[in-house]
């Protein structure tokens, strides 16, 4: 007896090769790898003529927002009801910032266009629910997310680029004596800039509740 065969009598494959998860999946993994989205490249990676991207998305743009989704699908995301707000605060935080530290060629796209993915927007979903339980005001849920999305953003493409924003020789110095000493005094004190980014986010957004 003859073993089934994997493709129909037409010769295409059962199981389809192109799908918008799997092309969400391959976007993200080539903004990883490659720092860039190429179309041509991207239908390269899933074995397909570039045209055939055309009968799942309507362009570059969705693309991006596949990419997105798959982004949401790999970010671990904990129980976020711990600590009270300051503790959500920060839990949104970090998991905003360790997801978008993956990708950070993805970043200044996604910033372009509105969140639209579906399990994008049931992760801020989730992140709404969690804040107004631990006490945010409705009015400033949006903007406490908006702070906090830029605040991960910016860390992660800060985290990326360089170790310091100054560079001061010796021989300037005494030109920029405070800027110089301030210098100094992290480097003999190391401050975890993340940890008190958040700490930062966590007591003005709980400033404007109080106002």
């Amino acid at each position: 007896m003859q073993t089934p065969s994997k493709t129909s009598q037409l010769g295409r494959p059962l199981t389809p090769r192109l799908s918008r998860k799997a092309i969400g999946r391959a976007a993200l993994a080539m903004f990883e790898e490659e720092e860039s989205l190429s179309i041509p490249r991207l239908a390269e990676r899933l074995g397909v003529r570039q045209s055939s991207f055309y009968k799942h998305v309507t362009g570059r743009q969705e693309i991006i927002e596949l990419a997105r989704g798959a982004l949401v699908e790999k970010a671990p995301l904990p129980e976020l009801n711990s600590g009270g707000l300051d503790g959500v605060i920060r839990q949104i935080f970090d998991v905003l910032r360790k997801a978008y530290s993956q990708v950070p060629a993805l970043l200044p796209l996604l910033l372009t266009q509105p969140v639209s993915h579906p399990a994008a927007l049931e992760l801020y979903d989730r992140f709404v629910e969690a804040l107004e339980l631990a006490g945010m005001p409705k009015h400033l849920v949006i903007p406490a997310l908006e702070t906090l999305d830029s605040a991960a953003i910016g860390a992660s493409l800060d985290a990326m680029t360089m170790e310091s924003a100054w560079s001061i020789e010796e021989e300037d110095q005494s030109t920029y004596p405070h800027l110089f000493a301030a210098k100094k005094a992290v480097a003999d004190h190391s401050v975890d800039r993340f940890a008190f980014l958040a700490d930062v986010l966590s007591a003005g957004l709980r400033a404007a509740i109080d106002d």
